[in-house]
């Protein structure tokens, strides 16, 4: 991974204690269906400011409680498509798993973080919701075509139009997909989540053929013509700078809807 930053030691035994939740959900079985989680890791600790984010806030912000779960922990709940944008045919389905991780988080995260006499009314839920939403930005970039577009069309840097508060399909290339993932463990596919002979009819690909993420997932490991980047390279610099546009989105909203001082806890305590 070329991003990176020097980490404090809180957030290198976060990131070990981390691990270890992680591991006792199971999402480190193959066919994980997500940004790898030391990649999630990684992408959120780059993109947010050292200066505003506290070590304890970024705790659970990576991992919190339920139901947001946080940046890493949301890979605990693999069935959950609208976390991860899986099985989208088009931009109008991935549209709609977007919306439905909008209207399903950003509540915990504003109502977590309205401040009462005693503090927050439920600072850590708020900080998970955060996370949440922040993983499903980065699965966007790890799991769509995005990045094969902005290949194509030899724009690498393009970031995509914002998928929340709205995400309004016709913002999006006609082509825009993610890949068929079944976790069916009753299936004879259980962990490649792709069925022997391909995709199901309507389906461009399978998620583990177009999934970027890790630098040695099939797509990800491939380079990148005229550079010295991978697919997974690209994928997570263009999910580092969504996630940077989105921390400052969701704070200038808690910010405007909860005023100032509960925006600066949201991010400095926890």
């Amino acid at each position: 991974m070329t991003l990176s930053r020097p980490q404090p030691l809180g957030i290198l035994v976060v990131i070990v204690a981390s691990t270890a939740v992680a591991a006792s959900f199971g999402v480190f079985a193959p066919g994980a269906k997500a940004f790898y989680i030391p990649n999630h890791e990684t992408i959120t600790i780059n993109a947010l400011p050292a200066d505003q984010v506290s070590l304890a806030a970024m705790n659970q912000i990576l991992i919190g409680p339920p139901p947001g779960g946080g940046a890493e922990g949301s890979d605990a709940f693999a069935t959950d498509e609208f976390r991860h944008l899986d099985n989208s045919k088009n931009p109008g389905e991935l549209c709609a798993r977007a919306q439905q991780a909008w209207d399903t988080f950003s509540p915990v995260l504003l109502s977590g973080s309205v401040l009462d006499p005693t503090g927050e009314v439920d600072g850590p839920a708020a900080r998970a919701a955060f996370g949440a939403l922040a993983h499903t930005v980065q699965d966007f970039y790890a799991h769509s075509n995005w990045v094969e577009d902005n290949v194509a069309i030899d724009q690498l840097n393009r970031l995509a139009p914002p998928i929340f508060p709205t995400c309004k399909p016709a913002s999006f290339p006609a082509d825009l997909h993610t890949g068929y993932f079944n976790i069916d463990f009753s299936s004879q596919f259980p962990l490649g989540g792709c069925p022997p002979g391909g995709p199901p009819p309507g389906f461009k690909e399978c998620h583990s053929t177009l999934n970027k993420d890790g630098p040695d997932t099939p797509r990800g490991s491939q380079p990148v013509a005229g550079t010295n980047k991978t697919m997974y390279d690209l994928a997570a610099l263009l999910a580092t700078r969504a996630t940077r546009d989105l921390y400052t989105q969701l704070r200038d909203l808690v910010a405007s809807t909860n005023g100032q001082d509960a925006a600066t806890a949201l991010f400095q305590q926890g």
